[in-house]
């Protein structure tokens, strides 16, 4: 399971915008790795699939994970990105209440840039 610690906030106007949290865990390998750090924006509201966001599930609380699907009333079907994370049947669908932001770029625990751009997506099979 890929979890995150929150380390900064970016505020306007009071309003919460954007966050800089830390990964911790494997779910996600190899897009994020444990230590990894993410830049998300809690105002980004269009989302679609492919797209990595930050949600507070009722069980697991905040966890990073790939958008699978997308159902007409806006719930998300979510999965991680190899065989140890937990499988989107175990996750269940996500009310849009519970979506804290998307992830918009990467910035690796080798201290290397990595932008999440939908082009940079592996071949790897979401679960």
């Amino acid at each position: 399971m890929t979890y995150v610690m929150q380390l900064g906030l970016f505020k306007f106007t009071g309003v919460v915008m954007f966050s800089m949290i830390k990964v911790q865990g494997t779910s996600m390998v190899p897009r994020l790795q444990h230590g990894d750090f993410v830049f998300i924006s809690h105002w980004q509201r269009s989302l679609k699939v492919g797209d990595l966001v930050v949600v507070d599930h009722a069980l697991y609380r905040f966890i990073i994970k790939r958008v699978l699907e997308i159902d007409c009333n806006g719930l998300l079907w979510i999965g991680g990105e190899n065989e140890s994370s937990l499988k989107p049947e175990e996750l269940g669908w996500i009310t849009p209440n519970k979506l804290v932001g998307k992830v918009l770029f990467c910035i690796c625990a080798n201290k290397k840039f990595r932008p999440l751009l939908r082009e940079d997506k592996t071949d790897t099979k979401p679960r």
